[in-house]
C-alpha cells in the first residue's frame, strides 16, 4: 500500500494584522457570500464588517482608485489601494478575531483618486500597492470610526468621492433638517450615544462653505443621525456609536 501524501497546510484566508483585528481583502462579492468568501476559518470568528467602495454619483469626477487606511488604538492596522470602476461595488471584510472584544474600535479611512500608479497591475474591485507619492485627491478623505456588532456581521458603505453642500439646497441635505436633531441612531437602538452630537447642525451653510461637511461629521459614508445609510451627498456623522445600527 503507498503511504498517503502528508496533507497540505490550509491556506489562511485572513492574516492577522494587529491588536486582534483581521483584515481580508476578499474582493467584489455578494454580501450573502461573506463567510464562504473569506474561508471556512470565519466560522470560528464572531464579528465583521463588510466595506464596499461605490464611485459616488455626486462626485466631480469618477474615481478610478481609492486609497485606503484601517486604524485602530494602537496605530494603523493596514493600508492599501483600489481599483474602482465597473457595477460591482470593490469590498473588502476586516474582521475581530476570537475573544476579542467586539467593542474596540477602529477608523477606516478612504480618498480617492481620478487615478493612481500600479492600479492597472489590479483587475476592477481588487487591491494594489499604493505608490510612493500620492496625486491630489479627488475630495477630502472620508473617514468613520465605529466597533463592531458581536457575533455579526454589517455593512459599512463608502460613495468614494462624495461631493456635499456645494449649493444652497445640498446644505441641508442628508442629516441636516428637524426631525433628526438629537435622534442619535436611536431607531437602531443607539439612543443618544455619539451619533447625535449636536442634531445635525454641523452640515456646513452653503454661504460659508463651498463644499464639505463640517468638523464632526463626513461626506457619503456611514449613518445619518437617524440612523439611515447615508447617501452620496449627504454629510454623516463620524463617529458610530454602535455598528450593529448598520445595515446587514
Amino acid at each position: 500500500m503507498r503511504p498517503r501524501p502528508a496533507p497540505r497546510p490550509r491556506r489562511r484566508a485572513a492574516a492577522l494584522l494587529a491588536a486582534g483585528s483581521v483584515v481580508s481583502v476578499c474582493g467584489a462579492f455578494a454580501a450573502s457570500g461573506l463567510v464562504t468568501a473569506c474561508g471556512p476559518e470565519t466560522a470560528a470568528n464572531p464579528s465583521y464588517l463588510l466595506v464596499e467602495l461605490v464611485p459616488a454619483e455626486s462626485a466631480s469626477a469618477e474615481p478610478a482608485a481609492a486609497r485606503v487606511v484601517v486604524s485602530g488604538a494602537a496605530g494603523d492596522i493596514a493600508t492599501f489601494c483600489v481599483r474602482l470602476g465597473g457595477d460591482t461595488p470593490a469590498s473588502f471584510v476586516l474582521e475581530r478575531g476570537a475573544g476579542k472584544s467586539a467593542s474596540d474600535r477602529i477608523t477606516v479611512e478612504v480618498l480617492a483618486f481620478a487615478a493612481l500608479s500600479g492600479q492597472e497591475t489590479a483587475a476592477l474591485g481588487k487591491e494594489f500597492a499604493c505608490p510612493a507619492t500620492l496625486p491630489p485627491a479627488l475630495t477630502g478623505a472620508q473617514v468613520i470610526e465605529t466597533d463592531f456588532c458581536e457575533a455579526q456581521t454589517r455593512r459599512l458603505v463608502f460613495h468614494v468621492g462624495a461631493v456635499c453642500a456645494c449649493a444652497e439646497e445640498d446644505a441641508g441635505a442628508g442629516d441636516a433638517g428637524a426631525g433628526d436633531a438629537g435622534a442619535g441612531d436611536a431607531g437602531a437602538g443607539d439612543a443618544g450615544a455619539g451619533d447625535a452630537g449636536a442634531g445635525d447642525a454641523g452640515v456646513p451653510d452653503a454661504g460659508e462653505v463651498p463644499c464639505g461637511c463640517a468638523g464632526g461629521f463626513t461626506c457619503g459614508a456611514g449613518l445619518t443621525s437617524a440612523g439611515q445609510s447615508c447617501g452620496p451627498a449627504m454629510c454623516c456623522v463620524t463617529t458610530l456609536s454602535a455598528a450593529c445600527a448598520l445595515e446587514t
